[in-house]
């Protein structure tokens, strides 16, 4: 049986805007990766998002099987940090080993 090696990194942007009557619209963190460097008979099929509010997780999946290489989760709180972690899937449904972990800190 074959190891997934792989590692995804993750990077990630906080985004907020003010709408037209200048209330702030819900901040957004995007998280983007690149896809792990080919492997032998392994076909990466999906991406798994995991989020934590502490540092190391746990994590809680919060999307999965994402086609992309970027997220965004808008489901965020004001003044709250927020830790991320992506993996890999491959074709049996192996997962990778957790990538880098990114630190979003969402403003008030």
């Amino acid at each position: 049986m074959k190891k997934i090696l792989h590692d995804v990194i993750v990077g990630l942007v906080i985004t907020s805007a003010l709408s037209a009557c200048s209330r702030p619209k819900p901040h957004v963190v995007t998280l983007t990766w690149h896809a792990p460097q080919p492997q032998s008979g392994v076909t990466i099929v999906g991406y798994d998002i995991y989020r934590s509010t502490t540092p190391g997780g746990p994590y809680v999946r919060i999307a999965t099987n994402a086609k992309l290489l970027n997220y965004n989760d808008s489901l965020v709180n004001p003044g709250r940090t927020y830790f991320y972690v992506v993996k890999s899937v491959d074709q049996r449904g192996r997962s990778s080993r957790d990538s880098n972990q990114a630190r979003a800190d969402i403003p008030p």
